[in-house]
Order: C-alpha cells, then structure tokens, then sequence
C-alpha cells in the first residue's frame, strides 16, 4: 500500500465513522445536537445527505480497494488531488458541509474527580495584593463579534485541509487564498493563537 493509499482509507475511514455519529445525532433536538461536539459553523446535515454521503463513501472504498489490487499508486494521489482542488477553487457555500464528528471522550465528573484525589487541609489563600483584586474585578475586553467569526473560519478551513492529507506549513497559504479569509501573515497569527484547537478537532498533532 502507497502512502497516498494509506491516507486516502484513513481519510474515508474517518468521514464514515463521522457520518455514523452524524446519524445518531439525527435523533438530537436542535440544543442538544448544538453540545453534541464542538462544531464550527455549518447547517445542520438532514438525514437524507447523510445516506447520500455513506453510499458514496462505501462506492469510494471499493474503487480504492479495487485499484489497490491492480497496483494503481495513481489513484489515490488523483483523489486527494481532487479534494484539495475542491476545497480549494470549489468552497462557495462553507457551511454546507457534514463537519467531522469524532467520538466522544468519557469525561469524569467533579465529584469522581474530588473521591480520586487525597483529602488534606487546604490553608487559605493569601489575600491578593490591591492592585491585584482590582485588576481582577476588571472586566476582559471582548474581542470584536467579527474577529470571533473570522478566526472560526479559519480555524474551520484548517481542520478541513489537515483532514485531507494537507500539512502545518502548507494551510496559511492555501487558507488565504479562499474567498472573503485574511492575508497570510493574519492567517499565521489565528493558526498559531488556535493550534491546540485545530490539533483537537482535527485528532492529530501538528508538527
């Protein structure tokens, strides 16, 4: 198996496994599917694509595993070609798209936490200088409603890209040349400020 094979089943791996959970979520009112996971933008996918995605995704691993057999490197790097041309000429309605859904990580609750750790007498905490308290009683300055939007698109393009076999160094570019996203340096900077995020939800570590 080529290493463009091999990321191309991972890849279809992943989207059907996503498709599944999507599936599932189906059965979710909106509040509840909105707390589901976290998405970026999107509309929410109706069951009628999702069958329409894991018909086509099931089509899609057998062409692969039959072309595998017949030695054919080139049909994977075809595919993944395809997808990045795709998303890179083709995005006009971004939110059009079945988000990757990962599974769900078991989380433990205060009061597991709270029986797993020693019990000790805590001493009180010293008082914060003046200064201090009054910094804290400050209110953070929220950033702009538009910063907020941009930077979750962003964030969104790269958890995209890096799903399909695209790497670290290669998104500011290819991020900054889609339609209505910020030059490459502010690209730079989201990607950097939100790396821990789109390492996350991409289910990877960047290098």
């Amino acid at each position: 198996m080529s290493t463009a094979d091999k990321r191309v089943a991972e890849l279809l791996d992943r989207w059907l496994a996503s498709v599944e959970l999507h599936a599932r979520y189906l059965e979710l009112d909106d509040a509840a599917y909105a707390k589901a996971q976290d998405w970026p933008p999107h509309q929410r996918p109706t069951r009628w694509v999702l069958d329409l995605a894991r018909t086509r995704l099931q089509e899609l691993q057998r062409l692969l595993a039959k072309r595998r057999k017949l030695d054919d490197d080139g049909f994977a790097e075809a595919l993944e070609l395809m997808g990045f041309l795709a998303n890179l000429l083709g995005s006009e309605h971004v939110e059009r798209f079945v988000p990757l859904a990962l599974p769900p990580v078991e989380k433990k609750s205060p009061a597991t936490i709270a029986r797993a750790t020693p019990s000790s007498k805590a001493e009180p905490p010293p008082r914060a200088a003046p200064k201090a308290a009054a910094t804290a009683r400050r209110p953070a300055q929220a950033p702009p409603p538009d910063v907020d939007r941009i930077a979750a698109t962003v964030v969104a393009d790269a958890v995209r890209l890096l799903n399909w076999g695209r790497e670290w160094p290669q998104l500011a570019g290819l991020i900054a040349r889609l339609a209505d996203r910020p030059p490459e340096q502010e690209v730079w900077k989201i990607l950097r400020r939100h790396r821990a995020a789109i390492e996350a939800k991409a289910g990877r570590r960047l290098d």
